[in-house]
Formats: structure tokens, C-alpha cells, sequence
């Protein structure tokens, strides 16, 4: 999933003065997502229910509920500077969204919704695209210097992985869930 989160920020290449929208924010992806597009200078907003916002503003991003009406609330809280990329962690109507609010098919990149992103030419960078000794090392070292914050939701011994498994569908855990052997 670390490879998921560099090919999926890679992807949009946000720049300084830029504003980037990331759905799932604080989830296990988003979460890393957020920060590596801080690094790059950009304005980030990140989607993620009311109890993760307090740790998406400790880490430099403009929190905004997601659900019914996020779209004018991401709208605000770029505070009339346009979305220039959206990168979607977690599919359900984000890519759609994206084109509605501005963004350039190609400044949207999705880990979830294909079908959304073959329909308006969207990117699906990720599932392993950026797979390599190079960029693992490279996060590690950011996290390793304390530049980069791996959130651990819950850790679960390998012989419970069905019930990882099962919290992982649901969604809404903040930050990674971890195996452990």
C-alpha cells in the first residue's frame, strides 16, 4: 500500500500554491497521502468524518466532512481557490465529483473506482504501479526521520487476519491495519 500512496500523489503531481483534495484522508492510504502532498507544497483538503479532523489539522491539511453536500464544503474550504487535483482513496462517486468541481480528468487519480476513471480519463496509478525497492526505502526513511506519520489503527496476530480482513472492509479505520506474525 505504501507504493499505492507515492504512484497515487506521483500521479496528480501537486506543486506549491496548488489545492489537492484526498478522499479517505485519514484512512490507511489517505493518511500517508495527505503528507506526502504537504511535502510538495500544495494546499491538501482531506475527506474524513468529524472524529479524524483533529489529526488531519495536526498534520497541515484542512479537514471537511465527507457525505451529501462535500462538494460545496470542499469548495469552501479552498476558500475560492480552484481544486487543482483529487486523489481518491476510496471510491464511491469521488472520481465524478472531482470533474464537477474542476478538476482535469488527468489531475485525478483514483486506487478504487476504475470505472469512474475510464469514463472520464482519469489515472488509476497504484495497486503496485510504484512497486519498488526505491520508493519503499524512500518512505520508510521519511517515516524513520519522523517526516512522515504511519498511523497504526489496530494490530491483529496473523491468525486473526479474517477479522483484519473484516476491518478493512468496513473502511473508516484510521491509518494502516497491521498483521503481525
Amino acid at each position: 500500500m505504501a507504493e499505492d500512496v507515492h504512484a497515487s500523489v506521483f500521479a496528480v503531481d501537486p506543486r506549491p500554491e496548488e489545492t489537492v483534495v484526498v478522499s479517505g484522508a485519514a484512512g490507511g492510504v489517505g493518511a500517508l497521502a495527505v503528507q506526502l502532498a504537504r511535502r510538495r507544497g500544495a494546499t491538501v483538503v482531506g475527506l474524513a468524518s468529524e472524529a479524524n479532523h483533529s489529526w488531519l489539522t495536526a498534520h497541515g491539511v484542512v479537514p471537511v466532512v465527507y457525505g451529501k453536500g462535500a462538494a460545496d464544503r470542499i469548495r469552501k474550504a479552498a476558500d475560492g481557490k480552484r481544486v487543482d487535483a483529487f486523489i481518491d482513496t476510496f471510491g464511491d462517486g469521488y472520481v465524478d465529483m472531482a470533474v464537477d468541481l474542476g478538476v482535469r480528468p488527468e489531475r485525478i487519480n483514483t486506487v478504487r473506482d476504475w470505472r469512474a476513471a475510464a469514463r472520464v480519463g482519469a489515472r488509476t496509478y497504484g495497486e503496485g504501479s510504484a512497486a519498488a525497492a526505491v520508493v519503499v526505502g524512500e518512505l520508510a526513511r521519511l517515516a524513520a526521520r519522523g517526516d512522515l506519520d504511519v498511523p497504526i489503527a489496530r494490530v491483529y496476530p496473523l491468525e486473526r487476519v479474517r477479522e483484519a480482513f473484516r476491518d478493512l472492509e468496513r473502511g473508516h479505520a484510521q491509518g494502516k491495519i497491521v498483521l503481525r506474525p
